[in-house]
């Protein structure tokens, strides 16, 4: 079956099998129907809902092309850190879906696609060059001028969107001063800004998705009373991300605004990039991460009734959509992914298990679990030094027991250092970084 949203009976069921998951479908803010247009069509969708959710609830996974042969692409994490959900957005090229929100008389286009995402006829491109397609030398024995002719038709026919319809306005940065910024709103970053707000310090706080709280609220058997909160003292950018940083500023970006932020102390708490691994045709429409395949779930979307759920905690996730109705799910905890099979959208995959390589078929979606690689850049940005981690598989910033790294002012925690760690324990790693951060800053105080 494809993509759909979750049925009251669906609903009552979760009630009764998984409170976590049901609380926070509950929680979630849901505006009124409506509709919106994708490539002409109009798409059920509810008001301030994630476009990429209301396309995906509609069965529309192929929501671009890739630039040079024209493979389908679709949202795969749903956290704005891979391409395939790129769109444009009222006349703005380059949107990502999974970070923008359903407004009224909004309209979404596929981009690099002639006439939809859905049907590309500029898919031959891959067809007639099955190997490789080297298109700076591909006309150059047949002279410069039909190579330069070569050169500009294929410009066209590549790329990722067209320029805006109109240009924009300018946008001066609103320029904040504060004793300290957070970057990630995650359960790691509520702790060290609260321990900050806490010693009567000047904080504020910025992250990318729409609310606080996480990769947390994606642990759909964590209970949400026990997750922590942000001090009401504590200021807040959601739908914000941080771009740069350099000596004591930090430039965020709304999408529409932007922020020059000035900060005595920076706390990284920007987590990890979570990654369905490598394998071949990975990016085949109906691949997820498991986070994104549960972020859809608490929003009330479920993105498949026959999904492969790979990983150990794909398979946790799977028991809980094995509660559902109508379900072909499969788990398997141990297995390690090879290839996707399918094109417009998966419909196999060929496994390794046990050191024996299997093929599964019938599926609909592939859910797979692989370790979160530190996102670092911001750090490293700020000077402080990167290492290797063994224990990771990643580089991630060094830094003291208590969070701090070489350059004074300057301090990391949560998933971004400590890896799988569980809830409480990124939080008490924020919370703990936060308190040694507001010591630094209080003595460091102006008389």
């Amino acid at each position: 079956m494809p993509p759909r949203r979750l049925s009251s009976h669906d609903l009552a069921l979760l009630a009764t099998h998984h409170p976590a998951l049901s609380a926070r479908l509950a929680a979630r803010t849901v505006g009124s129907p409506m509709t919106v247009v994708h490539d002409g069509v109009g798409v059920a969708a509810f008001e301030g809902e994630v476009l990429a959710l209301s396309l995906l609830a509609a069965d529309r996974l192929v929501l671009s092309r890739s630039p040079k042969y024209h493979r389908p692409r679709g949202a795969t994490c749903l956290r704005g850190h891979c391409e395939g959900c790129l769109v444009r957005y009222d006349g703005e090229p380059n949107v990502m879906a999974c970070l923008s929100t359903v407004r009224r008389g909004a309209e979404a286009h596929s981009q690099n696609a002639f006439p939809t995402a859905g049907l590309d006829l500029m898919r031959v491109t891959d067809w007639f060059f099955p190997k490789h397609l080297d298109h700076h030398h591909l006309m150059v024995d047949f002279g410069a001028a039909v190579n330069r002719t070569m050169q500009r038709l294929t410009r066209k026919l590549a790329g990722l969107g067209t320029l805006p319809e109109e240009p924009r306005t300018p946008v001066e940065a609103a320029e904040h001063t504060v004793d300290a910024l957070v970057v990630g709103a995650g359960q790691s970053g509520i702790g060290a800004a609260n321990a900050l707000a806490a010693a009567g310090l000047r904080v504020l706080v910025c992250d990318e998705a729409p609310a606080p709280g996480g990769a947390a609220l994606d642990a759909l058997d964590t209970p949400l009373d026990t997750l922590a909160r942000l001090d009401p003292r504590v200021g807040c950018l959601t739908g914000t991300a941080a771009v740069a940083t350099y000596d004591d500023t930090t430039l965020l970006v709304d999408g529409v605004r932007l922020y020059s932020v000035r900060a005595r102390a920076r706390v990284f708490a920007n987590g990890g990039i979570a990654s369905v691994g490598t394998f071949v045709n990975n990016d085949a429409p109906g691949v997820y991460t498991r986070d994104a395949f549960a972020r859809a779930l608490r929003q009330g979307v479920l993105a498949s009734d026959r999904a492969l759920f790979v990983g150990p905690g794909a398979a946790a996730l799977g028991a809980i959509a094995k509660t559902l109705p109508h379900r072909g799910h499969k788990i398997e905890a141990e297995g390690t992914v090879v290839e996707a099979v399918g094109s417009g959208r998966v419909k196999g995959a060929v496994l390794t298990v046990g050191g024996a390589r299997r093929q599964v078929t019938n599926i609909e979606a592939l859910v797979v679990d692989t370790p979160a690689h530190a996102a670092y850049e911001l750090a490293g940005q700020a000077g402080a030094e990167i290492v290797w981690s063994p224990a990771m598989r990643c580089f991630t910033p060094q830094r003291t027991p208590d969070g701090a790294t070489r350059v004074p002012g300057v301090f990391v925690t949560g998933s971004l250092c400590l890896g799988e760690a569980t809830v409480a324990a990124r939080h008490a790693d924020g919370a703990r970084v936060g308190a040694h951060a507001a010591e630094w800053l209080n003595e460091r105080a102006t008389p």
